[in-house]
């Protein structure tokens, strides 16, 4: 492997039962590269990193990391030491590196001992060696960079057990874990999701400057603009690479999609001419006439490259609303009746408002939602919901599915027909508006990516309609298309 080549794919099969998923990818990652990962929900693009982290093994081809070099994973559900704090945890990622800070203390007093020559040469040797890794890891401001780490990243309390995090407290301190072990190789599923507009930024500044290679897979398209010099597009099983952020991909792909149709045209006018000159032709099957038979059968049997199955977004509206939709009056509300989350909040919301909830994690966002649905209570203060209000809510956790039930049993409730608003729909022409179509609609919800399960949420809940919409997060594990399709609902 050449020196600025730190990892390898060679010939990647991956498949589940007959499925396939990836199809012969031999790719190489450069030292130093920060490639986004992209693709359709379900494409592979997890399958894919947990290849590369040496996570998954059952796998067809060749996965080739340059000797001595480290691999860094963040999956979207990490695992952690769940009976140690989120400090316990932290301080587990670092060890490495204080005991090189350690062993070079060791070292210097050694070398005021009177020693022998051969005795202080290997000392020195190890005293150097131990010195330049230090020097590789910035080990020296090392506490500097662990609080740092824990403050951008809004880390939960330091003596909290794991085991009593949330889903989003988790995937911040794994997070968190890897960027101080600083590997060579950082494997990043969706790190943005669960972090806030603070710490999406202090993370982009991060990664940009980081020194080693980084495989980032995310919906944030602001995030692969600023930080990814690469764009792999996971499509159909290939892996096709474009040089550029995700602006300059957009471009790049649009051609290929222009080229990739032209020769399609070319491909389908030439097979009609030939199909009719073979059946009008009696002698087509001579020896003189084999050759160009042989031409026919292989463009025949050339791979079309398929479309993209897009997503088709509708939300049934409800019942008209009044002049009053949402009201909060002096709404104070905390966990604990200690610390308040909410201080005496007070907003009103009328139709036609699209009102984003930001800040910092910890600060109350899903909170609000969840007084506004019911599924708290103020302490103090009063919410008010307009007598027309018909939610629509879509939580964070996605905690409403069930993973034993196919995707059209969780969508559907084992219904034909749904009833969407004024309109009536088949339940398996409605799943197919979300990209779940033939034998996926008999997936078990267990199987399904995030971003899947995302949709899956989507599809059961829009369902229902309603004339006020409350999204928590909604755009996690989402791919791209998906994403867009979102956006264009809401503004609708």
């Amino acid at each position: 492997m050449s020196e600025k080549n730190i990892l390898a794919l060679e010939g990647l099969t991956k498949g589940y039962g007959l499925k396939p998923i990836l199809k012969d990818i031999s790719l190489v990652f450069f030292e130093g590269a920060k490639i986004g990962v992209i693709g359709q929900n379900g494409a592979g693009k997890s399958t894919l990193l947990r290849i590369m982290a040496g996570e998954d093994k059952e796998y067809d081809g060749v996965v080739r990391l340059r000797d001595g070099a480290t691999v860094g994973y963040v999956p979207q559900e990490p695992t952690l030491v769940e009976d140690k704090t989120v400090r316990e945890n932290v301080e587990l990622a670092v060890a490495p590196i204080r005991a090189l800070l350690e062993r070079q203390e060791e070292l210097g007093m050694k070398l005021g001992e009177d020693l022998s020559p051969d005795a202080m040469d290997k000392v020195m040797a190890e005293f150097d060696k131990v010195q330049q890794e230090i020097d590789a890891r910035d080990a020296y401001d090392l506490d500097r960079h662990v609080e740092t780490a824990m403050t951008k990243l809004h880390l939960p309390e330091d003596d909290k057990l794991v085991s009593e995090c949330s889903g989003g407290e988790r995937r911040r301190v794994a997070l968190c874990r890897v960027l101080l072990e600083h590997p060579d190789v950082l494997l990043l599923d969706e790190p943005t999701n669960h972090l806030d507009v603070e710490s999406v930024a202090w993370l982009e500044g991060t990664l940009a400057e980081y020194k080693g290679t980084v495989v980032v897979i995310t919906h944030d398209r602001f995030f692969l603009d600023r930080v990814v010099g690469w764009m792999l597009e996971i499509f159909h099983g290939r892996a096709i690479p474009y040089q550029g952020n995700y602006s300059e991909y957009l471009e790049q792909r649009a051609k290929r999609m222009q080229q990739s149709e032209s020769a399609e045209k070319s491909r389908a006018k030439f097979l009609e001419r030939e199909l009719e000159w073979i059946r009008m032709n009696p002698r087509a099957r001579t020896a003189k006439n084999k050759s160009r038979l042989k031409n026919y059968d292989k463009m025949l049997e050339q791979e079309v490259e398929e479309k993209e199955g897009t997503v088709e977004l509708h939300i049934p509206s409800g019942r008209r609303l009044g002049d009053v939709v949402i009201r909060f009056q002096k709404v104070t509300f905390a966990y604990d009746g200690e610390h308040n989350v909410l201080d005496q909040v007070s907003f009103e919301m009328q139709p036609g408002d699209i009102l984003g909830i930001v800040g910092p994690n910890g600060t109350g966002k899903t909170t609000m939602l969840k007084l506004i649905v019911g599924k708290l209570e103020p302490d103090e203060g009063k919410v008010t919901i307009g007598e027309t209000v018909e939610l629509c809510y879509v939580d964070q956790e996605r905690e409403s599915l069930d993973p034993e039930k196919s995707v059209w049993e969780e969508v559907s409730g084992g219904q034909d027909i749904l009833k969407l608003g004024k309109f009536e729909v088949n339940s398996r022409s409605y799943l197919a508006k979300f990209n779940f179509t033939g034998p996926m609609q008999q997936q078990k919800v267990g199987t399904l990516s995030g971003g899947q399960r995302n949709r899956v949420q989507l599809a059961k809940l829009l369902r229902r309609g309603g004339n006020v919409i409350l999204l928590d997060e909604p755009t996690n594990d989402l791919d791209l298309d998906t994403l867009r399709v979102l956006e264009e609902g809401i503004q609708e």
